[in-house]
């Protein structure tokens, strides 16, 4: 009877766990969706015989030779082939006149239908998986390294640029993410997907600075802070040999956060059609639900890989900050 009260938590504990590890399965599986995203979805085969002429990975080197070639074309010139799951783009239209917002399987090599263009949602979707990681990670570690610099400066020196920083961290954080980004995003007269990364990256940053100028102000009366300024050794010295290691996790937390944080901000403007990008979105598919409220598939697989990419991301962040935190543990 002496082990029942400690059988909640260590319930709890177990089921913590194993949310955890199959949250990091989830995300390892988006992770090779958008690595391989063109193994799973092209329009060009993985290997192939055409013209006499032996093609391998022509579906990641796209080859001008290839591409300038119709489908028809390069199906009545091929020998043999090695096809993707799907043999669509993301951008790829059917031409067939009965391929038009088609539900699942309901016409041959579509398994999840295709949208109001004929384009083949599957392919859409594996490709905007990829998108949306690399966009979201590029715009983390760029938000990631400017809360650095800026929190550290503001911490190490003081004074001017303490206030400086603290008061830009400030004005940015009054405003919710996605409204600044909007606002953003309106006031350019054509805002393009880089316009996009730069809000997004906008946004970000201060979570972070605020962070590290908290850690380096923390720090900065520890002994070995005060023996190394003893021995002569620089501001910058300090911060990137002694201050930056030693909140490296809560940084990684902060950036494991932040990618399904810039995935949702990234869909929702896709799905309001002012992202400014023009590859595949799983916002943009969704959109066109709108259009077609029959098309329930629109919705549907794009909804349910967003979700679920969302809540395994930030049980992983969730993770990554009980890892260095033993209060989450």
């Amino acid at each position: 009877m002496s082990a029942m009260p400690g059988m909640p938590f260590e319930g709890s504990h177990a089921v913590r766990a194993r949310s955890r590890a199959l949250a990091m399965l989830v995300a390892a599986f988006f992770v090779l969706v958008a690595i391989f995203a063109d193994m799973l979805a092209s329009d060009l085969p993985i290997a192939c015989k055409t013209q006499g002429h032996v093609w391998l990975f022509p579906n990641v080197t796209q080859p001008a030779a290839l591409t300038a070639m119709s489908r028809e074309e390069r199906e009545r010139e091929t020998t043999w082939s090695i096809r993707p799951l799907v043999s669509w783009g993301p951008q790829t239209i059917d031409e067939r006149p009965e391929a038009v917002l088609r539900g699942p399987w309901a016409i041959s090599g579509h398994p999840l239908g295709t949208d109001r263009s004929a384009r083949d949602v599957f392919a859409r979707l594996v490709h905007g998986t990829r998108s949306y990681l690399v966009f979201a990670l590029a715009a983390v570690m760029v938000s990631l390294t400017f809360g650095v610099i800026f929190g550290g400066a503001a911490g190490m020196f003081g004074g001017a640029s303490d206030a400086l920083v603290s008061r830009a961290v400030e004005t940015i954080s009054a405003f919710p993410s996605l409204v600044l980004v909007l606002g953003i995003m309106a006031a350019v007269p054509r805002p393009t997907l880089t316009t996009l990364f730069g809000a997004i990256a906008l946004t970000r940053w201060p979570e972070v600075a605020r962070l590290v100028r908290a850690e380096v102000m923390r720090v900065a009366t520890r002994d070995y802070v005060m023996s190394a300024r003893a021995l002569g050794a620089s501001p910058m010295r300090i911060l990137r040999k002694h201050v930056v290691p030693n909140m490296r996790g809560q940084v990684t937390a902060l950036g494991a956060f932040g990618v399904p944080a810039v995935i949702l901000v990234e869909a929702s403007l896709d799905f309001l059609r002012i992202g400014g990008g023009e590859g595949a979105s799983w916002g943009e598919t969704m959109s066109e639900f709108r259009d077609a409220p029959h098309a329930w598939w629109l919705l549907a697989f794009p909804g349910a890989l967003l979700f679920v990419m969302i809540v395994a991301m930030n049980v992983v962040g969730e993770a990554r900050r009980a890892s260095y935190d033993p209060r989450g543990r």
